[in-house]
């Protein structure tokens, strides 16, 4: 065996001393280079576990932080629509106030302005009468030639008119 080695050019202490310097570079590289990576490696998933633990919270913060502020949103929308309907309301009462003032102010003014007319006809059937009493005066004076005294003259016209008004 030997010699078959030999032919292959094999030599057994320097693959002993390969092999033990492949370990002592392994041993090496174990505590120089991979366990030191292993703790950057294992401290960066630490730090990146803890930035998504953050991100869940930050984001269920924010989630009920929403909810909170749809929740005031709403109650808000609601206040304002009952302020609204509230305002809405006091408008229509008032409107109807006015519109209720207004038709009797106009009640009080059509009776007024009916009561003066009929002031106004009476005094202008006073006048008229007046008017009509002088001219039967005047007629009756002419017509009888004499005249006759006041008092008898306005009882004959007063009497002549309450007939002329009752068949009219």
């Amino acid at each position: 065996m030997g010699n078959i080695l030999g032919d292959l050019n094999i030599n057994l202490g320097l693959i002993a001393v390969n092999i033990i310097g492949f370990v002592l570079l392994l041993v090496l590289a174990d505590k120089l280079i991979f366990k030191p990576i292993g703790k950057v490696i294992s401290a960066r998933e630490l730090e990146v576990t803890g930035t998504y633990d953050r991100l869940d919270a930050d984001q269920r913060e924010m989630q009920r932080l929403k909810s909170d502020y749809e929740a005031r949103l709403a109650q808000i929308e609601n206040e304002a629509r009952e302020k609204t309907a509230a305002m809405v309301k006091d408008a229509q009462a008032t409107a109807e106030k006015i519109v209720s003032d207004a038709n009797r102010r106009a009640g009080e003014i059509v009776i007024k302005a009916e009561a003066d007319a009929e002031r106004e006809k009476e005094q202008a059937m006073i006048t008229l009468r007046q008017q009509i009493v002088d001219l039967a005066l005047g007629a009756t004076t002419k017509v009888v030639g004499e005249s006759l005294d006041a008092g008898r003259h306005k009882i004959l016209i007063d009497e002549f008119i309450a007939k002329g008004v009752a068949e009219a």
